[in-house]
């Protein structure tokens, strides 16, 4: 495991983690040049895409989005 030759990364806080992983991503990305999407992961945005220019008002706030989510949950 990489984690285990850099101990540094090891001691990082949760948040530091997380924008060291950020980092490696876009820069994994830049490198790459191009990042691969599955094509049924394709379809679906464009399908969700096609909805919402059929029907633009049908949206959600993102605290009824929350609501919603933190309902399912019990919380």
């Amino acid at each position: 495991m990489i984690m285990e030759t850099l101990p540094a990364v090891r001691q990082l806080s949760s948040r530091d983690k997380r924008q060291l992983a950020e980092e490696l991503w876009n820069s994994a990305d830049a490198e790459d040049g191009e990042v691969t999407v599955d094509a049924a992961v394709l379809e679906l945005l464009e399908q969700r895409l096609a909805a919402h220019a059929a029907n633009p008002q049908a949206v959600s706030t993102w605290e009824e989005v929350k609501s919603r989510v933190f309902a399912g949950r019990g919380a």
